[in-house]
């Protein structure tokens, strides 16, 4: 296998490998550390380069080959042609395949667009040409056309300019109120979708353009797979809080590295995203901790199950998560930082209410293992509680209701209610004797679906009406890709809507509201709130 061939392992040992490009592929004995490990986007890349020297030389470049698996469309590049060093702007990666192999490994070839045709001799209109990994010398944003030399040697000695590499690398911090306007809102805004990744883009600017309750993730000193979490955050994260755009292809870079080749073409839900990336792929501690029939579960979102009723017209999501929980004998066993919750709905087929409201605070005090809780009565130490109750039209219905030992027997006296049965509170290290303090959530992002398509509404800051819709495939450009503008706008009417009583919203004709107000309200899938301490800038 002569330096430079591209080829894969037969055996786990890692003693037997095959070599890319040829018809026949007889099985070659390796020297464990005579290959370097590559991801199929390096590989990709590398295999499209004819000359073996030039994958050498450029493998051995770890900057350089970082930088080219990271390009996306405008950024710009230094790239070599005839002897002569020219300046281009990439307009898309092309995947080539091997028409004699299907299976073959994909070859990257990357189309750009020249910025001096002159020097290149090029007729005009022909400014487009497509060239191989190895042609490039510097991928930037800013890099500056040379100086006119005609030989390749010469135009070698110009200053390097690399320090745009380390631009992403550093930390950056959400996005806060006073920057939104202008940094965030408008077509080419947020995450640019790319062949049903909706539910990807919208799941990724929720959680990260404005708020900081995930950024652990970013951070995590032990993942299993450190690639991914370098993407995320170099990639995705940081370009979206700095520049207030990502373009398809950093995304489709993550999803290419999810281990499963559906991420990269069919239809997901976001809680299978998030499932696959913090559990399968980073392997960082699960959002959630659930105890039932005293065992604690791990999980990354809840999925909220309630029985139909027809006498609720337009449940709270406080009321859907408080009656998921009872009628399941549910607690959290710990305070979440951050709570996705699936509403009561399966995908775009079925909705178990035509309008949800989605409470801007979620009180889970009472829904939290060995907490002290307040009697619903008298606001006294709760010692039992009754799922039975938790629907009583005289009661509040939808509430939790626990009771001190008095109020408990004055409350089950009633003839409707001898019936029930109610629980004791379990206080392992016997009755607290401290006040009760309450566990409140705030709401920060609603993902919505509506024929499949996922978009998200986001709060941006502290404000009432700090509100933004974001769709990540909007519009398109009329060229022969169908290229997808992702748009980010204001949608304050929603704060409005979010701070009337349950009573008042009620009174509301859902089909007089205004398009994106309809959609938020009637086409919820999933909440997602926050601790307070990862509160929004």
């Amino acid at each position: 296998m002569a330096p430079g061939s591209l080829g894969y392992y037969v055996d786990r040992d890692q003693t037997r490998g095959r070599t890319l490009g040829f018809k026949y592929k007889p099985d070659i004995l390796m020297r464990r550390g005579s290959a370097k490990a590559l991801n199929l986007r390096e590989a990709g890349f590398l295999y499209a380069i004819v000359c073996l020297p030039r994958r050498v030389s450029l493998v051995s470049n770890d900057e350089l080959l970082a930088s080219i698996c990271s390009m996306q469309p405008n950024d710009v590049v230094q790239l070599r042609h005839n002897r002569t060093v020219l300046v281009g702007i990439v307009v898309s990666i092309w995947e080539a395949m091997n028409k004699a192999d299907p299976n073959d490994l994909l070859k990257l070839r990357i189309e750009v667009e020249l910025l001096d045709c002159e020097r290149t001799h090029r007729k005009k209109g022909k400014s487009r040409m497509k060239i191989d990994a190895g042609q490039i010398l510097v991928v930037s944003s800013s890099v500056v056309t040379p100086p006119r030399h005609n030989s390749f040697e010469g135009s070698m000695k110009m200053k390097e300019m690399n320090s745009f590499l380390k631009a992403n690398s550093e930390d950056v911090l959400p996005v806060t109120e006073s920057e939104t306007l202008h940094k965030m809102v408008g077509q080419m805004k947020g995450i640019q979708g790319h062949y049903n990744s909706c539910y990807l883009d919208s799941t990724l600017f929720s959680l990260f353009s404005f708020s900081s309750a995930l950024d652990y993730i970013l951070h995590a000193p032990e993942v299993y797979d450190e690639r991914v979490q370098q993407i995320l955050r170099q990639d995705i994260v940081n370009p979206l809080r700095k520049h207030g755009f990502v373009g398809a292809e950093s995304v489709m870079k993550l999803r290419r590295s999810l281990r499963c080749e559906s991420f990269m073409t069919e239809e997901k839900d976001p809680e299978e995203f998030i499932s696959t990336l913090l559990q399968d792929v980073l392997s960082v501690e699960p959002l959630l901790k659930i105890r039932s029939d005293n065992k604690t579960q791990e999980c990354n979102s809840y999925q909220i199950l309630v029985d139909k009723d027809e006498a609720i017209k337009v449940p709270t999501v406080q009321s859907l998560l408080h009656r998921s929980f009872l009628s399941y004998d549910l607690k959290f066993d710990e305070i979440p930082f951050c709570l996705m919750l699936q509403m009561p709905r399966f995908g775009n087929k079925y909705k178990m209410f035509p309008t949800i409201f989605p409470s801007l605070e979620l009180d889970i005090t009472d829904l939290l293992y060995n907490t002290p809780r307040e009697c619903f009565i008298c606001s006294g130490l709760a010692q039992t509680e009754c799922a039975q109750c938790l629907m009583d039209p005289l009661l509040k219905p939808g509430h939790s209701k626990q009771f001190c030992q008095l109020c408990e027997r004055q409350v089950h006296s009633h003839r409707q209610r001898r019936e029930h049965r109610p629980k004791d509170i379990d206080y392992p290290e016997g009755p607290p004797n401290s006040f009760v303090t309450r566990h409140v959530l705030q709401l920060f992002a609603v993902l919505c679906i509506k024929t499949s398509h996922f978009v998200s509404f986001v709060k941006y800051g502290p404000g009432r009406n700090s509100w933004v819709f974001f769709d990540s495939m909007a519009g398109r450009l009329g060229d022969a890709m169908g290229t997808n503008v992702p748009m980010t706008q204001v949608c304050p009417q929603l704060g409005d809507y979010l701070a009337m009583s349950e009573e008042q919203f009620a009174a509301v004709d859902v089909n007089q509201m205004d398009k994106l107000s309809r959609r938020f309200f009637c086409d919820i899938y999933m909440c997602i709130y926050q601790y307070p301490e990862n509160g929004l800038q």
